[in-house]
């Protein structure tokens, strides 16, 4: 089933891309011969003003067919001033350039809906609050309901954090609901560094407190003592070596600070409970060294819903950092600061679409679009073959005002397929690799 929803995902996203393209063209004044859904062998077809429309065996996606998109092929008769060749500059920068911006428009258009639908969030509820710091000198206890910060309603723990940007402020009024009574604290977050998934050093807003979160597991992690020991998503921790675990935090901080230690854990699944033994394993040296099981929780508690607007603002808006956060991602790992194991291939996508699939339509959304934005990316890079490579040696062609030669654009091509080839290949690899670490 992942296979087939992960076929799903990529041969839909491909349509879009080549949507583009198609309707691009026909704006532009392009003659398109053939639009196809998949490849290979037609199933069916039906040409309508000029254009055959297909249906093809293999469900992979699908391809556009402009007229004469070089000055080898063969110009149709009366097509002359349809042809792509012929067309000025702008007119092939925006066909080329189209399905990209389709990708990124559909990308903003699932994220919207996600967004309008229903998302997962967590409540605004307290955790644990860290002796000394911020949120304890400010008077917050643990199942403390944060209602408003600023005046600003507050709906999640996401949205907290949100609030309490040090960049923009260095103290909130935070309103609070503790047992049926509203007050009002005043926060001084501290600032404190973080690594982001890019391995780039933030400061960010540091309030010395958690969410609330109950101790379920939301995911294993695959070949780790955990799983290994037969827990299993939706298990909830009751205690460990008969220390109450009441929350997320509890359970987090026992294991940790058990490295290599036997636990006995008194779990429940379907309301029945159960006891097992795990060894943590240790994960940092010396002093950073903590015990792992390979368990997490970020499931989010409530349902959000944003207005039509909100949502499609919001989504831009996550659309536009992701698309960022991938240049970045591409960059660092041209310099060596991203491991080249980071990439994946076709095995990771159908592993992360089942995960996604498991954590519910929103999260399966939020993949595509996720993989949506992967494909425009990947596409506008300047490689021959790719639609960046056509960017790039049309705009050489309109600066030089002179064309490139049949001959050179095949040894571009050339190199553009055998650059493609060597990263597909270390997907693969990599692929494989990551199966076989968790075997």
């Amino acid at each position: 089933m992942s296979i087939l929803l992960a076929i799903f995902a990529l041969g839909a996203l491909i349509i879009v891309h080549e949507l583009g393209h198609f309707l691009a063209a026909k704006l532009c004044g392009v003659y398109v011969e053939r639009f196809s859904i998949g490849f290979g062998p037609k199933l069916w077809s039906k040409t309508k003003d000029e254009t055959e429309y297909c249906l093809s065996a293999v469900p992979l996606g699908g391809y556009v067919k402009l007229h004469r998109m070089n000055e080898e092929e063969e110009q149709i008769a009366g097509k002359e001033n349809q042809a792509f060749f012929n067309k000025p500059y702008h007119k092939k920068i925006i066909v080329i350039t189209a399905g990209v911006v389709f990708n990124i428009l559909f990308a903003i258009l699932l994220f919207s809906v996600i967004f309008m639908v229903g998302y997962k969030a967590h409540s605004p509820v307290v955790g644990s609050v860290s002796e000394g710091k911020a949120a304890d000198l400010a008077g917050f206890l643990p199942y403390d309901k944060i209602t408003d910060v600023n005046g600003k309603r507050v709906r999640s723990w996401e949205e907290f954090l949100s609030h309490i940007d040090r960049r923009e402020n260095t103290e909130f009024q935070v309103g609070i609901e503790r047992n049926g009574k509203n007050t009002v604290l005043t926060l001084r977050p501290d600032e404190t560094n973080h690594v982001n998934p890019l391995g780039e050093n933030e400061i960010i807003s540091d309030a010395g407190m958690s969410v609330f979160l109950e101790p379920v597991v939301s995911g294993l992690t695959q070949g780790y003592p955990a799983e290994k020991a037969g827990i299993k998503k939706g298990d909830r921790f009751i205690s460990i070596n008969n220390e109450e675990t009441r929350e997320w935090h509890d359970v987090v901080k026992i294991i940790r600070t058990n490295r290599g230690t036997p636990l006995a854990l008194v779990m429940q699944r379907d309301g029945t409970e159960y006891s097992i033994n795990v060894t943590p394993l240790i994960s940092g040296e010396n002093e950073n060294a903590t015990g792992i099981i390979g368990v997490f929780s970020f499931e989010g508690n409530i349902i959000l819903r944003d207005p039509p607007w909100t949502a499609v603002r919001r989504g831009a808006e996550k659309a536009v950092m992701m698309t960022g956060l991938m240049y970045k991602g591409i960059g660092q790992l041209l310099s060596g600061r991203v491991a080249k194991e980071n990439i994946g291939g076709p095995i990771l996508i159908v592993k992360e679409t089942a995960n996604s699939v498991q954590d519910g339509p929103d999260r399966y959304l939020s993949f595509i679009a996720f993989i949506s934005i992967n494909l425009a990316v990947l596409n506008l890079l300047p490689v021959p073959v790719l639609d960046g490579g056509y960017v790039l040696m049309y705009t050489y062609e309109f600066i030089v005002r002179r064309r490139i030669s049949p001959a050179a654009q095949k040894i571009g091509q050339m190199i553009g397929f055998a650059l493609l080839g060597a990263i597909m290949i270390l997907a693969f690899y990599n692929d494989i690799m990551r199966f076989f670490s968790i075997m």
